[in-house]
C-alpha cells in the first residue's frame, strides 16, 4: 500500500515534469520529444542528475546550473500539483484501470489550464486529443459491457459518453451564445471599445473543454463543474476588473478546479444543494 502511494506520488512528479515541457513548447509548436531538456535563457541542454522533478529545484535553489538565471517556480509547482493529483486519484481509485483513466483526463487538465493562464487561449486539438481518447476508453469499457451480457443501450458507456460529450457541448455553448449577447450589450451601454476576447462569454476552448469533461465526469457532474467554476473564478475576476481594469481572464483553470471538485466531491455537493 504504501509502496504503491510512493509510486503514484514520484509517477505524477515525473508527469508534471513532462507537462511543463508541454506547457511551455506546444503554443510555440516545438517538438515535445527533441530537443531534450534545456535552459529557455541559455538554450543549455540540461543533465540528468539536474532535472529529478522538485528536488533540482530545490537542490540548486531554483538556478540553472550553467547560466544561474532565476528557473520559474511554475516548474517545480506544476511538479507538486500532479504529484499531488496522481496520489488523491490512487487513494480514491486504487492502482487500476480507473486510475490511468483518470490521470489522463486530469494530466490534461493541468495542461491546458496553466496555457490558458499565460496565452488565453489553448491549442484547438487538446480538448479533442481528450475527447478521442475518451471516447476510445468508453469503446473499450462497451466491450467488456457487452461480454458480460448487458444489452440495455442506455447503459452501454460508449452511448452515455457521446450523449455526455453532446450535451457537454450544447450546454456550455447555449451559455457562451447567450453570454456573448449580454456582454456586447453591457460593453455598449458602456460605449467601451471591445478588444480582441472581450466581447466573448467562454471561448470556444471552453465549450470543447466542458465536451471533453461530459465524456469524462458524466453528464451530472458535468453540470456541476460548469456551475462551480465562477465560485473559483470570482476572487480573480474581481482583481481583474478593478486593478487591471479588465474583463478577460483565464477560465480554464476555474473549469478544471470545478472539474476537480465535482469528480471528488460531487455527490455530496449535490446531496448539500438537494436537502437545502
Amino acid at each position: 500500500m504504501m509502496i504503491e502511494k510512493i509510486f503514484s506520488f514520484i509517477f505524477g512528479a515525473v508527469i508534471g515534469s513532462f507537462l511543463n515541457v508541454c506547457i511551455w513548447r506546444l503554443p510555440k509548436d516545438l517538438s515535445i520529444v527533441k530537443p531534450f531538456s534545456f535552459c529557455p535563457k541559455c538554450n543549455t541542454p540540461i543533465k540528468w542528475y539536474d532535472n529529478v522533478p522538485i528536488l533540482s529545484f530545490i537542490i540548486l535553489g531554483g538556478k540553472c546550473r550553467s547560466c544561474k538565471e532565476k528557473i520559474s517556480k511554475r516548474y517545480p509547482v506544476v511538479e507538486a500539483i500532479t504529484a499531488v493529483m496522481f496520489l488523491l486519484l490512487y487513494a480514491k481509485l486504487g492502482l487500476g484501470a480507473d486510475f490511468f483513466k483518470y490521470i489522463f483526463f486530469f494530466s490534461l487538465l493541468i495542461l491546458v489550464s496553466f496555457i490558458d493562464i499565460d496565452y488565453h487561449a489553448i491549442p484547438v486539438y487538446l480538448c479533442f486529443i481528450g475527447i478521442a481518447a475518451g471516447l476510445t476508453i468508453s469503446a473499450v469499457d462497451t466491450l467488456n459491457y457487452l461480454r458480460m451480457g448487458f444489452f440495455d443501450w442506455k447503459g452501454i458507456p460508449f452511448v452515455k459518453a457521446l450523449w455526455a460529450l453532446i450535451f457537454g457541448f450544447g450546454f456550455s455553448y447555449m451559455f457562451k451564445f447567450f453570454g456573448d449577447i449580454f456582454v456586447g450589450l453591457y460593453l455598449a451601454l458602456r460605449k467601451k471599445e471591445s478588444i480582441e476576447g472581450e466581447t466573448e462569454a467562454l471561448g470556444l476552448g471552453d465549450v470543447d473543454f466542458m465536451g471533453m469533461a461530459g465524456i469524462f465526469l458524466g453528464i451530472k457532474l458535468c453540470v456541476l463543474t460548469f456551475f462551480l467554476a465562477p465560485f473559483f473564478a470570482l476572487v480573480y475576476a474581481v482583481f481583474a476588473i478593478i486593478f487591471k481594469k479588465s474583463h478577460l481572464l483565464p477560465y480554464l483553470p476555474y473549469l478544471s478546479l470545478g472539474a476537480l471538485a465535482a469528480f471528488f466531491w460531487g455527490d455530496k455537493i449535490l446531496r448539500l444543494v438537494i436537502m437545502q
